[in-house]
């Protein structure tokens, strides 16, 4: 799953002597609130659609290049590392670049919500359990053996943090009895962070990621 695998092929960018009224004008039909700037290949930013509705349409991108926001994704990261950069900029379009710092396309969010929404991880029913442990403790058979045992079934797990003394975990459970599972690992001294019950997938849909990445930053 790595994100070149959902570069958009017909999006069409923008050079820096083109005017912000072609550039409205791309961002509106292809529904997207940030439009990539390029030169001779590279990416020199990308332009704000709010930006771009307070200005003279007129003008030339280059008279605004200092207004570019800086952000996009190398061609060797997975799609879920995707997620907090969509988040962080407030954006549904990200550049990708190779090591060359070369541009190669753009990812859209609607693409990897659709993505996403297609995995047992993210549409099937079920809890999510933030558990935070010492990294020295971190066993992934021990954390399975706890939720099997409690007639549970794990549906996906991942690493969401770690630091020099501890790792946080977010667990995706197929269980009728949570609290047992929860009470289980705090014998095993096991912290619970958070646990929530909810079809994340309609939530990816209808709050773009809200639901998933509240999780994603227990």
């Amino acid at each position: 799953m790595i994100i070149t695998e959902y570069i958009s092929k017909n999006f069409q960018t923008i050079n820096i002597k083109s005017s912000i009224e072609k550039a409205k004008s791309l961002m509106f039909e292809q529904q997207v609130n940030h439009l990539p700037v390029l030169n001779e290949g590279k990416l020199l930013g990308n332009l704000n659609a709010s930006l771009v509705s307070k200005i003279n349409p007129e003008d030339t991108i280059d008279k605004y290049i200092v207004e570019l926001e800086d952000f996009y994704l190398h061609n060797t990261v997975l799609i879920f590392d995707s997620l907090k950069p969509f988040s962080d900029n407030e954006t549904n379009v990200l550049p990708i670049l190779n090591d060359k710092e070369e541009y190669l396309g753009v990812v859209l969010e609607e693409t990897i919500i659709d993505e996403f929404s297609s995995l047992p991880f993210i549409s099937d029913y079920g809890w999510f359990i933030g558990i935070t442990t010492p990294i020295k403790k971190y066993s992934i058979s021990e954390i399975s053996n706890i939720v099997e045992s409690n007639n549970g079934q794990i549906l996906g797990l991942t690493v969401v943090k770690t630091d020099l003394e501890t790792t946080q975990i977010l667990l995706k459970i197929k269980a009728e009895n949570i609290s047992s599972i929860g009470d289980t690992f705090e014998r095993f001294g096991y912290i619970i962070t958070n646990r929530y019950f909810e079809d994340i997938k309609k939530e990816l849909l209808k709050d773009r990621y809200n639901q998933l990445q509240k999780f994603m930053e227990v």
